[in-house]
């Protein structure tokens, strides 16, 4: 008998440390890690300016239970560095790094440009299986027409001699360095600032004169001017210095005296 009852006890035991395993078997799938993923998911098409990438982030960042633990990096128009162990992070401009599952990119110009997004780790370096996604968008030249202002400056205003610091305003228009020199795009370009002269506006020729400033700014400081009458015009040209289709100008006389 007492054999029988050892061998019912340890029958009863054996029974109780496999479901345990079964039970702990259980639990361990019901919190198996999800593998990491991103998609971008907006925007399919956008206009030139501010252009906000959303992406949809799965089994990373998210708090939960066995999810990796990172960054997200947003890139702009460069390729992705997937090299394990090292930085993921490309030339300075060209990235973001962001917990958040959105960002958005000032200052785009017209024109294709490539959007991508790589899940890293804390130390931004890519994960050992690369998480990346990467789509390519025309963007489309700002909506409205250019529009062009003087802000600091009236006419009539009075002044005295010496530097003249004049202040523009741009809307509807895509003020960019990287793009001057090269192809034209439709709501691209820069500025051209002018003294005492009247800025050109033939189509196709360069509105740049000997006394002329292009730049990309939109303040332009004039020093050393004297006494009398004087014009101060700025207009919106295109990549290649020609005025736009319909040329965007803006000019004040200003009085200076002591």
């Amino acid at each position: 008998m007492k054999n029988d009852r050892k061998r019912n006890r340890r029958i009863k035991l054996s029974a109780a440390a496999l479901s345990l395993v079964l039970l702990l078997s259980c639990a361990a799938c019901g919190f198996a890690a999800e593998s990491p993923s991103a998609k971008i998911v907006e925007p399919a098409a956008a206009t030139a300016g501010d252009v906000t990438i959303s992406v949809d982030v799965a089994g990373f960042n998210t708090g939960e239970r066995n999810a990796a633990q990172g960054y997200i990096v947003y890139y702009m128009d460069t390729s992705v560095p997937v090299y394990y162990a090292h930085s993921a992070l490309s030339k300075a401009g060209t990235y973001a790094v962001s917990k958040e599952t959105s960002y958005t990119w000032t200052g785009v110009t017209p024109g294709e440009h490539k959007f991508s997004v790589q899940l890293v780790d804390d130390d931004h370096s890519p994960l050992p299986a690369p998480v990346v996604d990467s789509t390519t968008i025309l963007v489309g030249a700002p909506d409205g027409a250019p529009q062009l202002e003087i802000l600091n400056l009236t006419d009539g205003d009075s002044l005295p001699p010496g530097n003249i610091l004049l202040v523009a305003g741009v809307n509807n228009f895509i003020v960019s360095r990287k793009d001057m020199g090269v192809v034209n795009r439709s709501g691209e370009g820069h500025l051209i600032y002018y003294i005492d002269e009247d800025p050109p506006t033939e189509q196709g020729a360069p509105a740049v004169t000997d006394t002329s400033m292009v730049s990309t700014d939109l303040s332009r400081l004039w020093k050393g001017i004297t006494e009398g009458s004087h014009t101060f015009s700025v207009q919106l040209v295109n990549n290649d210095d020609t005025p736009l289709e319909t040329p965007v100008f803006v000019t004040v006389t200003i009085d200076v005296k002591p």
